[in-house]
């Protein structure tokens, strides 16, 4: 195999993880390489038939699983559900005037939800506002009846705050730097940005390319300032010490339910489970089996 076709079956091998058969302009985008390839070629690859995989409605998988074309459609219409009610939701979290960014995150940002998932969001605050930011969050999302705390048992169309970062912290380290996470971020859909923090997020996070090089941002969103009334709010904020409030309120709820979450300042990450060890492990079997 050349390393174009290498490219290629690398990719599927990862989206197979998800049962998630690509179209040709996903495997495109989401392309694991350490180089950028051309559409003309990913597609002269494709044509090739030396590959291990299968088409069929436009979508590429590995031999054998032609039942996840059907499934990834059975998705593709629950997910057009859910991210109408996502963005109507944003729509109105969005003003809470020191959130500067949200994206949709996990399946549903690449339309791979069950009916029965939750809806995963991803938002950057103003420097030092995550805990007010989240407070504000918990308590919008509770009345609209529409928050997944802990307890929720019915997680169908709850919001579940998966991760808030401030804009000092946007840019991840070295050891959160694997292709999990390139993958996490590039496949971020984002929905409501202010003061361009999208673009400097993915400035932040340029190491992505090394796991997916041919990403790079489409601007299908829509980009907000602040207004007078946001920035007489953000002072009263912090005239009234909100964020320190609202740290202590949370750590003193939070100390006797504390799982694997990553707590550190103007960085939460709460995620009960750590899929990034799961989908790691399970990707290195796939890539070791095809001796790639």
């Amino acid at each position: 195999m050349d390393s174009s076709e290498k490219a290629i079956l690398k990719t599927l091998l990862y989206a197979d993880i998800f049962d998630f058969p690509l179209t040709e302009e996903e495997i495109y985008k989401y392309l694991i390489s350490e180089n950028k390839v051309s559409r003309e070629e990913i597609t002269r690859v494709l044509k090739s038939n030396k590959l291990p995989i299968e088409t069929s409605k436009h979508y590429f998988y590995l031999r054998d699983k032609k039942k996840l074309v059907e499934e990834r459609e059975k998705k593709r219409i629950a997910s057009a559900r859910k991210l109408k009610i996502a963005k109507g939701i944003i729509q109105k979290i969005s003003l809470i005037p020191t959130i500067q960014f949200i994206g949709i995150s996990g399946a549903l940002s690449m339309e791979n939800s069950n009916k029965d998932d939750d809806i995963d969001l991803f938002v950057v605050t103003q420097e030092n506002f995550v805990w007010a930011t989240r407070l504000l969050l918990v308590i919008l999302l509770t009345v609209f009846g529409v928050y997944r705390s802990r307890k929720t048992k019915n997680t169908s169309d709850k919001i579940c705050l998966n991760m808030i970062l401030d804009k000092s912290n946007i840019a991840f380290g070295k050891k959160d730097q694997d292709l999990y996470t390139a993958h996490e971020i590039v496949q971020l859909l984002p929905i409501f940005d202010k003061g361009k923090t999208y673009e400097e997020f993915i400035k932040k996070n340029a190491w992505v390319n090394k796991f997916v090089p041919n990403f790079s941002i489409t601007k299908n969103y829509k980009e907000y300032k602040n207004g007078f009334y946001d920035n007489l709010l953000i002072f009263l904020f912090r005239v009234l010490f909100l964020e320190k409030i609202a740290k202590f309120t949370q750590l003193n709820y939070m100390k006797n339910h504390r799982t694997s979450e990553v707590i550190k300042d103007g960085f939460l990450k709460f995620h009960p489970f750590d899929y990034k060890a799961y989908v790691l492990r399970n990707y290195k079997r796939k890539i070791d089996k095809f001796k790639l």
